[in-house]
């Protein structure tokens, strides 16, 4: 892939780890921030997020190395989107929610999970088959 490419993959992958992130992480909106009472969702949002500019260059290094297929690439792909994204909401709602009250890690991990594996299957879903689209493997 080349530079210009793996920089538009990056952007699109950004963008839709964003977007999963904000969308299942919504409800949390209202709630502050227990390590910047200032900072907006929006903010921790964004600033989650941001990691996962440098997921692609990765990916696409370790397939040159690697000679992975399409399929397996995508696969690869959706999983690292999948890892991300229940990340950043275990982050938001470790900051928002559970920095409040009692939860066990055990716990939080089962609330996230329980709140967000609708919007982690269908942005898995969409990662996969827009990767799937675009990748161009040899």
């Amino acid at each position: 892939m080349k530079y210009g490419k793996t920089l538009v993959a990056s952007v699109i992958f950004f963008v839709l780890v964003f977007l999963t992130t904000y969308l299942s992480t919504q409800y949390l909106s209202l709630q502050p921030s227990s390590s910047c009472m200032d900072c907006s969702y929006m903010r921790d949002v964004l600033l989650f997020s941001i990691t996962s500019i440098f997921v692609i260059p990765l990916i696409v290094w370790i397939q040159k190395r690697a000679k992975l297929g399409k399929v397996v690439l995508s696969i690869v792909i959706g999983a690292a989107f999948v890892a991300i994204v229940f990340f950043n909401m275990l982050n938001l709602f470790q900051e928002r929610v559970s920095s409040w009250s009692s939860y066990s890690t055990g716990d939080e991990l089962l609330a996230v999970l329980l709140d967000s594996y609708l919007y982690l299957t269908v942005g898995a879903s969409i990662t996969f088959f827009v990767f799937y689209k675009i990748l161009k493997v040899r």
